[in-house]
């Protein structure tokens, strides 16, 4: 469901409070619908930004009787049409009560029916900015999930498995496909990742440790072989050496990724099960 972050509560008090936030901004900036009595020598005093905060409760308190009461017994499927509908509704409601709360403030001096369009249609057109401002950061949101699960979850692509690897910066992420990625080494408090691309070595730095991002991958064929090393075992061609300096081989290249004692029974095992290797 493309929308499906509409119902969501975060999306909802996102979508009060940046409203009526925005609109106080507005009102305290810009003087809009005559707040300061037309005073071309307005001063901002405390008594001033008190009163045009009774317009942020109002927005703030009847969007989230709104968007948390009223909404779920009328948009039951959140569709690019009950998106709009519902938002125009919104516009409608708020403008209203706007509109009740300016002249109840400036005691009914402008309490006509030629006034209460023009604050709908203002009112609209102040509260658009924040409502597509919220929508479209959640959007993008929802579609960078989705992105983000289709490739972690590790489906077949051209033939060739997609594995995620995610470090603890916004940025420190890449996906590779099991058939270029060779092996990981722990520098510190970061993992290089090394891969093939266009018959060349290529290396990725992420910031995280090495225990942390094998339980991210979680994936059978990428091991821990060495305090500092993982390593795809399906690039593993030979295995050479003795108990105490065992390496592995990669396909491909003159690269040896060395194997502990301690992970070495590990490492035979999956390699004996991924890829019918014998001791």
């Amino acid at each position: 469901m493309q929308f499906a972050f509409f119902h969501s509560p975060k999306y909802k008090l996102t979508l009060c409070f940046s409203m009526a936030i925005f609109f106080y901004v507005f009102l305290v900036f810009f003087l809009p619908f005559g707040v300061d009595n037309y005073n071309p020598r307005h001063q901002y005093t405390l008594a001033f930004l008190l009163e045009i905060f009774y317009f942020f409760v109002v927005v703030l308190s009847f969007s989230l009787a709104n968007e948390f009461l009223l909404r779920p017994l009328f948009v039951k499927e959140a569709s690019a049409k009950s998106i709009s509908i519902w938002t125009l509704w919104s516009f409608i409601l708020l403008g209203t009560l706007i509109f009740f709360t300016y002249n109840y403030l400036g005691n009914w001096h402008d309490f006509r029916i030629k006034s209460y369009f023009g604050f709908i249609g203002n009112c609209g057109s102040v509260l658009i900015f924040p409502t597509l401002g919220t929508f479209f950061v959640f959007r993008y949101r929802s579609l960078q999930d989705r992105m983000h699960h289709i490739l972690s979850s590790k489906k077949e692509f051209g033939g060739h498995e997609l594995i995620q690897f995610r470090g603890q910066g916004n940025k420190d992420h890449i996906t590779l496909a099991s058939s270029i990625f060779l092996y990981g080494q722990a520098q510190d408090n970061y993992v290089e990742l090394y891969y093939r691309k266009d018959e060349q070595l290529n290396k990725f730095l992420m910031r995280t440790s090495l225990s942390k991002l094998i339980a991210s991958i979680n994936h059978p064929s990428i091991v821990r072989c060495h305090r500092s090393y993982l390593v795809n075992l399906p690039q593993v061609e030979a295995i050479k050496g003795g108990t105490n300096d065992l390496e592995l081989h990669l396909r491909a290249t003159d690269i040896a990724v060395p194997v502990s004692k301690s992970y070495r029974e590990e490492v035979i095992t999956q390699l004996k099960s991924l890829m019918d290797f014998t001791s």
